[in-house]
């Protein structure tokens, strides 16, 4: 061994240390502190992920509550106060509204039939046949007010026939069917 030093010079022999240390320490560094800087580095990543998480775990809370609203709100176009109603209990609920509209709009509410539908696509349907008496403007004030209060209420039929021609403003009898529609519950 000493007979292969002897060969080189003291600069070489220098040189060839400062390589082969050079070459430990970067193998050492390669496969020993670099990977866990690598670890560090991403546990410190997920760390900043999840306090981003956290800090906008108020917000999703917040928006949760805004669509849970949004919801009810809907519900409540679609089906008035008639959401949170059980189906047996929805035709006393209507024929009970239909009498109060009634009242308010001078509409005589002559009779009321409901029924079952048909079942569209996920929805059941109730059916409501209503016989009324009065006049044109009573009568329209009167459909404004089912919309309004008992929901989305689809007519399926309209028959208005006028009960006297004698007057210039006749009482008309009105026929219609109402079909309400509700999911399965």
């Amino acid at each position: 061994m000493l007979s292969v030093l002897s060969r080189y010079d003291r600069r070489e022999l220098a040189l060839i240390l400062f390589l082969l240390v050079f070459a430990v320490l970067t193998l050492q560094f390669t496969y020993t502190v670099l990977p866990k800087i690598k670890t560090y580095r991403n546990i410190a990543m997920e760390e900043v992920t999840l306090n981003k998480v956290v800090d906008n775990g108020n917000l999703l809370d917040t928006q949760l509550a805004q669509l849970r609203g949004d919801i009810d709100l809907m519900q409540h176009r679609l089906q008035g106060d008639m959401a949170s109603l059980a189906e047996k209990e929805i035709e006393a609920y209507v024929i009970g509204k239909l009498q109060r509209i009634s009242w308010q709009n001078n509409v005589q509410l002559i009779g009321v039939e409901p029924s079952d539908g048909a079942t569209i696509e996920s929805f059941h349907e109730i059916l409501f046949r209503v016989s009324l008496a009065g006049d044109y403007f009573d009568m329209y004030e009167w459909l404004g007010d089912v919309s309004s209060e008992l929901g989305f209420v689809l007519i399926k039929q309209y028959e208005m026939k006028a009960m006297d021609n004698l007057s210039s403003q006749p009482r008309l009898a009105v026929t219609l069917t109402m079909a309400t529609y509700r999911t399965p519950q």
